[in-house]
């Protein structure tokens, strides 16, 4: 027993060394793991600031383009020739796409960001669609028909987002289904759900069509765009724990749909 005892203070003595070095080294890995985080967390807000500044410095100057070129086609300064007007439109309307691919490839980076949360507010679906095709049939010449009446149907949805789906929407549909289709949008409300159609007489989709609508740069280069909005706008539904379904024959015609949950009404609509 005599001989047992200095064998084991040296024993305990080694394990407190060593119960040391190893807290030493977990504080260290501790602290370099937090510096990572830190420093992923810089890398994530940089990869998102990138196309944020990137949206910002083309929308700008496009949009100062694009109001440029309405004030010419409103012969603001003077008579157009046919030809003239001609040449306006082209400006307006490619002005249109690039700032709406500005705005897609914007919102594509905030969804995938590991950071992305949804800012959820109450709104009335019924007045978002109303603003969104006020805008439209200001920029397409479509005839734009609106079936909206009734009670308010409200959501809770990230307000810029879902109108950002509703607006790609419209400009898909209003793009593909050619100048002379007339476009109808409708909303209505469902079991606990708010159901959204966008209907035009349009052409329709071949198969080959439909199955490429949601793939980005698959679509037809003749139409204009890039074939991220449909991507993006289904994935915005289906953050908001929503469904989207295209209906479409060839020469008859495409409708997509949207169903997106009610909120329950426990407090007064500040939309």
């Amino acid at each position: 027993m005599q001989v047992a005892a200095p064998v084991l203070l040296v024993v305990l003595a080694a394990g407190c060394v060593l119960l040391a070095v190893w807290l030493v080294t977990v504080r260290r890995e501790l602290a370099d793991a937090r510096t990572e985080t830190e420093h992923l967390r810089e890398l994530v807000k940089k990869r998102v600031e990138r196309p944020n500044v990137f949206s910002h410095e083309v929308r700008t100057p496009l949009t100062l383009i694009k109001g440029a070129a309405e004030l010419l086609a409103e012969e603001t300064p003077g008579p157009l020739t046919a030809r003239q007007r001609e040449f306006v439109d082209t400006i307006a309307g490619n002005a249109d796409q690039v700032i709406s691919l500005a705005q897609d490839l914007l919102t594509e980076a905030r969804l995938d960001s590991p950071l992305f949360d949804l800012h959820l507010d109450r709104l009335d679906l019924r007045r978002l669609v109303r603003q969104t095709v006020r805008d439209a049939r200001r920029v397409h010449p479509n005839p734009i028909r609106l079936d909206n009446a009734g009670a308010p149907l409200l959501l809770l949805a990230d307000r810029a987002l879902l109108g950002q789906a509703l607006w790609n929407l419209l400009n898909n549909a209003c793009r593909h289904a050619g100048t002379e289709a007339t476009l109808t949008v409708s909303a209505s409300r469902g079991e606990g759900q708010a159901v959204l159609a966008v209907s035009d007489d349009g052409a329709g989709m071949t198969p080959e069509e439909r199955q490429g609508l949601f793939v980005p740069f698959a679509g037809n280069a003749e139409m204009g765009g890039a074939g991220l909005g449909m991507m993006i706008t289904e994935r915005i539904i289906a953050q908001h724990d929503g469904h989207l379904l295209v209906d479409t024959i060839p020469g008859r015609g495409t409708t997509v749909f949207i169903t997106l949950p009610l909120a329950e009404r426990t407090e007064p609509d500040h939309d």
